[in-house]
């Protein structure tokens, strides 16, 4: 066996140096209860742990030739039947472990530490020949010594405080390439099918990189359907590769489904608008994620990650979506909320299981929302007052980023940068830091012209699939186009009425003319998507669901539609209602030095000062194109000139 290479072999290894250096006990947190049994009785490493013994059976001091002895239990202490032959009552866990007559493997399977605790101590105390309320000699001392108590959880958990410094834990390393092919190939061989059916070296080493994060069980029972379903049949030489990676990414989402705090998700695959710069920067880089040799042979490290924080509802989940799309990659996204539990130390093993499980499952994109929610507590200058938790959890996250080796590409949204701890933004923690603001004109026209055509691709394939007898668009081709949605903008947007000039007070400050807050339809991407729901509705409403010109929703209706919800009081977009949120986000992505996700911002960054909180406006509106932008413009300066110096950074 290569114990450099193998699961079990690892294991083996982790459990020799407890061994040699003199720790009694050993801690697995595993649920692959076949994976334990393995270990300790299979074949290939049966006696590697406690190697057989031999005693001259002349000499009644050093007995007979016996194997170690192994026992396992459950919680209620039922060992494997009767007590072995050979073996005296003393040698029974149920006593505690008190006496040993040979070296002994003691094996425990419980659901907690309060399980096991008593007789583990009880172990130690005879393991460091510590005489109690009966007699130990050193031959006793010498068994206890050659002896091990194991205790497999099936979830990591906190080790009591006295047993820490006597106890070594060794974690289930993931199954390796090379083991996971040794899997196919004996799963094809038991089930007589020939191995040229799977001679496509593309299908198998996508099946392999699939496979990763599963135990070797779970392999080969999805090898076992794959077989039973004949998407591998030996009969006609054929195999199914879209069916076959279908079925085990399938299992795989139900697996990590089952897991605290892990979920797997559809990439988006789509164009997106407004994201160009950030969508560019990974562009570049997806070969080094596709071809991990390319960038060995360059020694170019792979990216660690990336932070993209901005305005709620400007497309942060969308562009994590799209970030594993474009790198050709699983995305899996992390729930931190789900991670917190009750009990001491809960929250953060549930933390270290979730970012194992990730690893194993590496390549793929670890995708975090909203990660100041379960980081918001960890500053040293925090009030939380949930007991330092948050403190712990961020420490273990951080220490997890910095000494992971596996391409698992972490990317992690905020709306809300100033709860988050600054060591997060330090070098080497991400590789990029973006941030997405208020789009401007052409970005929203965009926007909705890709909601459009999205849902019009989306309404034909239903109408393909359902084998209509006569085609209808769900929206006219003209909603496709950025043109019209650019007049819808400009013309419904912003009141005509209403000055766009920056005004100078009496401290020569530009800001909104008699300092009155502008009362614009200024939108973020979630207000543009609402925008088009209100906007079927109000047809709907309006016609009475009627279709006509085999159309759903053609040019007129929809504008008419627009135009009503727009100069009403009822849709109050981001931008009108949250104008001084949109100041602090402004304030900290400045701080942080954050490059814009789109490439373009209607406030040139450069321009703020800081020190006095205001914006240096130099009529900057004049050269932009768009009424609406001038609008934004006037907006977001006039936001900034009137709110900043009394918003805390």
């Amino acid at each position: 066996m290569n114990n450099e290479t193998t699961q079990i072999g690892k294991m083996l290894e982790g459990i020799k140096r407890a061994m040699i250096s003199h720790i009694p006990i050993v801690y697995i947190p595993t649920d692959q209860l076949e994976l334990i049994q393995e270990l300790f009785y299979g074949n290939e490493s049966a006696d590697a742990i406690i190697p057989r013994i031999s005693y001259d059976s002349n000499e009644p001091a050093k007995l007979a030739s016996l194997n170690a002895q192994k026992y396992s239990r459950n919680e209620n202490y039922v060992v494997n039947g009767n007590v072995p032959t050979g073996c005296s009552e003393t040698d029974n866990p149920k006593v505690m472990c008190e006496k040993l007559n040979y070296p002994t493997l003691y094996l425990n399977y419980v659901s907690g530490w309060e399980k096991i605790n008593t007789s583990a101590k009880r172990f130690v105390y005879s393991y460091m020949g510590i005489k109690r309320n009966f007699p130990i000699d050193d031959n006793q001392t010498a068994m206890f010594r050659r002896s091990l108590f194991v205790v497999v959880t099936p979830k990591e958990q906190t080790i009591p405080e006295d047993l820490v410094s006597y106890t070594c834990t060794v974690h289930v390393p993931p199954i390796s390439d090379g083991e996971i092919r040794k899997i196919i190939s004996k799963s094809f061989a038991d089930n007589e099918i020939n191995s040229n059916v799977i001679s496509n070296t593309t299908l198998l080493q996508q099946m392999v990189i699939s496979y990763r994060g599963f135990s070797s069980n779970g392999i080969k029972q999805i090898m076992s359907q794959l077989i039973a379903e004949r998407l591998v049949d030996n009969d006609s030489n054929i195999i199914y590769p879209e069916k076959v990676l279908e079925t085990i990414s399938e299992a795989k989402k139900q697996m990590l489904n089952n897991s605290i705090g892990l979920k797997w998700e559809t990439p988006y695959l789509a164009e997106v608008a407004g994201l160009g710069e950030i969508t560019s920067w990974l562009t570049k880089r997806s070969e080094l994620f596709q071809n991990p040799d390319l960038a060995r042979r360059f020694h170019i490290e792979i990216p660690q990650g990336l932070l993209v924080s901005g305005v709620p509802g400007t497309g942060k989940s969308l562009v994590a979506k799209t970030a594993a799309g474009i790198l050709k990659l699983p995305l899996i996204s992390m729930d931190m909320g789900a991670l917190l539990g009750g009990l001491m130390g809960e929250s953060e093993h549930n933390l270290i299981n979730a970012l194992a499980k990730a690893e194993q499952m590496s390549p793929c994109v670890l995708w975090i929302d909203e990660i100041e929610k379960a980081f918001s507590g960890s500053s040293q200058n925090s009030s939380s007052s949930d007991g330092g938790v948050s403190r712990r959890m961020f420490g273990k996250f951080l220490t997890w980023m910095q000494e992971k080796t596996a391409s698992c590409f972490v990317f992690a949204t905020s709306n809300d940068i100033s709860c988050l701890p600054p060591e997060l933004f330090r070098s080497e923690r991400f590789d990029g830091k973006f941030f997405t603001f208020m789009p401007m004109a052409e970005e929203c026209a965009a926007m909705l012209s890709m909601n459009i055509k999205n849902q019009n691709s989306e309404y034909k394939k239903e109408q393909l699939q359902s084998k209509a007898s006569k085609y209808i668009s769900l929206f006219s081709s003209e909603l496709e186009t950025t043109e019209y949605w650019l007049n819808i903008l400009n013309e419904y947007c912003c009141n005509k009425d209403q000055c766009l000039d920056l005004q100078k007070d009496n401290n020569n400050i530009y800001g909104w003319k008699n300092n009155e807050k502008p009362r614009f339809k200024l939108m973020t991407g979630a207000d543009l998507s609402a925008l088009i729901k209100l906007a079927k509705f109000e047809v709907y409403n309006k016609t009475g669901g009627e279709i006509s010109e085999n159309v759903v929703y053609s040019k007129a209706l929809i504008t008419d539609a627009v135009k009503t919800i727009l100069k009403g009081e009822k849709f109050k977009p981001y931008g009108e209602t949250n104008i001084k949120d949109i100041v602090k986000c402004f304030k900290k992505l400045y701080d942080y030095e954050f490059v814009s996700a789109s490439g373009t911002c209607v406030v040139d960054f450069s321009r703020y000062e800081s020190d006095k909180g205001i914006i240096n406006h130099d009529n900057t509106e004049t050269i932009l194109s768009h009424r609406y932008d001038k609008a934004l413009y006037y907006m977001v300066v006039g936001a900034i000139n009137t709110y900043s110096k009394n918003i805390e950074k």
